[in-house]
């Protein structure tokens, strides 16, 4: 008995499995098949008796495809929680959670999803749009107003268009047919094109008169889908979406679905339409459709999903040949993206409005234009923004005959079915921003053009041109930027333009003058390049200042400069003396000038005459050096110096060549003297007092102190032979603190300086006690040295050249 029992339950279980198995796959091929509203029952049974991860996918996936944002979010979001879930779902999640205006948890998902799949640009876009969602909603406030179409049904109305004064449309309303005609995909009637006469009494779309609708042509509707129409411009030809159905004949792809294609029809003399055909770049194979003719009816603009795309329905467009339409040729990638890309039309001002859910938008479908930019290039794509769009599908705009007003279809909250059709009229001028190069008169692309009203920036495409809306009562300030040229602003006013008349601004860059100094920093212990000096430049216009930099083995230096400004170059080294290049300027320069500095640091000198720099004393250097008299690099037998530096430089001949052009070391601001550097200071015979020519050299060792604040100083004075050892030393002693004052008056810190009296101890001639000589050489003897006795180490850090001494 137990035995039956174990064998009845598990045939029941068996016969429970295979309904289940049978029930799934029947879901499935419902799917396939595109019947969407029977899979969703299937797969709805299906986890009514088991928690099946694939049944949640593809339940997911049909709520996505019937537009049922709100479904579809819930069920993704249990996809995403499953171990099977794959990146495009978590895309999927964040769509449909930015459909349903969660904007902050739809962009967690989107941006997880770019950042596992960072090939694909829609997770950062719609990221992003969750972040310029204010900016959206607000950048056309005013331009727009919008009202609900008296026509719509409870059914889905989309895709308009105008045709003597009728909008013609497509509804899957069922209106007075005998046969059903059932669309598997949303469980409606298939959509069919239905007309509706309007009569002008306002200025918008929501004033005009509308009579009843009534089904447009018994020739052009079948028992499939017509949709998306357009019309010639002498409006003889039609131009129409339908299923691959001709001449009674259904066509089937290799998967066996009906693809859409474009047909067209020519008018009849009874007012109908006779179908002539499709078009030549139809396929069985893939789907062609919504097709728009431009205003001189020698280009149309289709969507398709033919292979070699950028993702699921791209844009294209065929020239006429002839009387044949030529080969499709894709709109790129600036205009294309993964996601879908339909429903184009072209207005009067040649600007391709077009629908996409790939770009920045508020989510789902969002519509945008574009406008033609250089060759085959299209200008980057821009979005309509509220009120147009919505959170929802929004798509199939198109313009009246002046752009003053039109239609589109959404399926956005509070209407009357699933797509409606919305009127709206537009209060602005189109308006289009010119950026050229005056120089070449060329089109600048990549210029960042911003206006006060709206604050939003955007980018010139390959033919220099921005296109926005501005509201007529309205002027702004565009601000246009672009690297390696000068900013420039300029107003335009949108007041003198009637509704829909194009306002142009074309604004002039001028390229950035380029100015450079660059030099060398030498070592005047022999007359090299200083490896290791700190080289820093101030202004006096108020410019950022850039990082000071230490020079590498070629001592170079290099800093950008700006124009109408003025600046200052400081090197610096532990055991030298500073030196400052002051009054490089760029005023009245000619642009793009390379400015030539050149720094000479002298080593400090002790009171024996002997540099104290942290290298070896200059008696004992060995090799070539640097002959201050001469100017010129000799070598330690006095001939002239040839020999390689390396990095562009080299001396041939006792001259030194940077990359082919002659450079040496300047005179240093002190003469090399007995006991360190003379300071010409003159005194009367028998005298301490300053004289006024004294002032110069005076002035020069005040601001070398300013300017090493890390040394400290001996004041070494001395006088003639003339008087008694005793007297001249008193003398001396109080000629140097008569230069000790002053400095200490000026505002040099009395601890750095000191004074010393040497008498006539130390002449620098043969005019001692027992000599006779002229005045003019005992004035040589009546002499004022300095030299260093004290030094701190400088704090300052510095960044190393990462080039030739340059910072940038």
């Amino acid at each position: 008995m137990r035995k039956l029992i174990l064998f009845t339950f598990f045939l029941v279980f068996y016969f429970q499995a295979n309904a289940q198995l049978s029930r799934l796959k029947r879901a499935s091929d419902a799917m396939s098949d595109l019947d969407y509203m029977t899979a969703i029952v299937l797969f709805q049974q299906v986890l009514q008796d088991e928690d099946n991860p694939e049944a949640k996918i593809n339940l997911a996936e049909c709520y996505r495809k019937i537009n049922d944002t709100e479904n579809a979010e819930y069920w993704y979001g249990q996809v995403t929680r499953l171990p099977e879930a794959r990146p495009i779902h978590k895309l999927y999640y964040g769509m449909m959670l930015q459909a349903n205006n969660k904007c902050d948890l739809a962009k967690m998902w989107l941006l997880q999803y770019q950042k596992e799949v960072p090939d694909d640009a829609r997770g950062q876009f719609l990221a992003r749009a969750c972040d310029m969602r204010e900016e959206l909603l607000n950048k056309n406030k005013g331009i727009y107003v919008i009202s609900r179409m008296p026509f719509n049904s409870k059914y889905d109305d989309f895709a308009p268009a105008l045709f003597n004064n009728k909008v013609i449309f497509a509804s899957d309303r069922e209106v007075g047919s005998a046969i059903k005609r059932t669309n598997m995909w949303t469980g409606n009637p298939f959509a069919q094109l239905f007309s509706v006469p309007f009569g002008i009494g306002g200025v918008q779309p929501g004033d005009f008169t509308y009579d009843r609708a009534e089904k447009f042509s018994k020739d052009l509707n079948s028992k499939f889908h017509e949709a998306a129409v357009s019309f010639s411009p002498d409006q003889k030809t039609i131009y129409f979406t339908r299923n691959n159905y001709f001449d009674g004949k259904k066509g089937k792809s290799d998967e066996g679905l009906v693809k859409l294609k474009i047909y067209y029809g020519k008018a009849g003399s009874n007012g109908d339409w006779n179908v002539e055909g499709g078009l030549p770049f139809n396929s069985d194979e893939y789907n062609v459709a919504h097709p728009s003719i431009s205003i001189d009816g020698k280009r149309l603009y289709f969507s398709s999903n033919k292979p070699g795309g950028f993702g699921g329905m791209d844009l294209y467009f065929s020239d006429l040949q002839g009387t044949i339409w030529g080969p499709p040729i894709n709109l790129g990638p600036v205009v294309n993206t993964e996601g879908n890309e339909i429903f184009p039309f072209v207005d009067i001002n040649n600007r391709l409005y077009f629908s996409s859910n790939g770009h920045i938008g508020l989510g789902g479908l969002d519509q945008y234009y574009t406008t033609p930019g250089e060759g085959k290039a299209w200008n980057l794509p821009v979005n309509l923004g509220a009120p147009i769009n919505s959170g929802n599908d929004d798509f199939g705009i198109i313009f009246g005959p002046t752009g003053e007003w039109g239609y589109f279809s959404s399926d956005r909250d509070h209407g009357v079915g699933g797509d409606d059709i919305y009127g709206f009229q537009k209060s602005a001028s189109p308006v289009e921003v010119y950026v050229y190069d005056p120089q070449t008169n060329q089109p600048l692309s990549g210029a960042a053009v911003s206006n006060s009203l709206t604050g939003v920036n955007m980018m010139t495409g390959p033919d220099g041109k921005i296109a926005f809306d501005m509201r007529l009562t309205d002027c702004t300030d565009f601000s246009v930027q672009k690297k390696g040229y000068e900013n420039n602003m300029k107003n335009a006013c949108a007041t003198a333009s009637t509704p829909g008349q194009l306002t142009r601004v074309e604004i002039a860059l001028q390229k950035q003058a380029n100015y450079i100094v660059q030099g060398i920093v030498f070592d005047m212990m022999n007359g090299m390049p200083a490896e290791g000096a700190q080289v820093m430049i101030t202004n006096d216009c108020g410019k950022p200042i850039p990082a000071l930099v230490t020079t590498r083995g070629d001592g170079r230096f290099k800093f950008k400069l700006d124009k109408e400004c003025c600046y200052s170059i400081r090197a610096v080294k532990d055991g030298y003396i500073a030196d400052i290049q002051s009054d490089i300027c760029t005023k009245g320069v000619a642009k793009n000038t390379t400015l030539k500095s050149s720094l000479s640091l002298q080593p400090y000198r002790d009171s024996e005459g002997f540099a104290i720099a942290p290298a070896e004393k200059d008696k004992s250097i060995q090799g070539p050096k640097f002959n201050l008299e001469s100017g010129l690099y000799t070598n330690p037998n006095g001939s002239l110096a040839t020999f390689e530096l390396g990095e562009g430089l080299h001396v041939k001949d006792g001259i030194l060549y940077d990359n082919g052009t002659i450079s040496k070391p300047t005179q240093g601001d002190w003469e090399r003297g007995t006991m360190g550097y003379v300071v010409d200071v003159y005194h009367d015979y028998d005298q301490s007092t300053l004289r006024e020519e004294s002032m110069t050299d005076l002035e020069k060792l005040y601001k070398t102190l300013r300017e090493n604040p890390e040394i400290s100083i001996q004041i070494s004075s001395h006088t003639d032979s003339r008087g008694t050892d005793d007297y001249n030393i008193l003398l001396s002693q109080r000629r140097a603190d008569a230069v000790v004052d002053w400095l200490v008056q000026k505002g040099i810190s009395k601890d750095r300086i000191t004074g010393k009296g040497y008498g006539e101890s130390k002449p620098v001639n043969a005019c001692s006690d027992e000599a006779t000589c002229p005045e003019e050489m005992h004035k040589l003897n009546r002499r004022t040295e300095f030299s260093i006795i004290g030094m701190r180490p400088s704090p300052t850090k510095a960044k190393t050249a990462s080039c030739d001494g340059c910072p940038f």
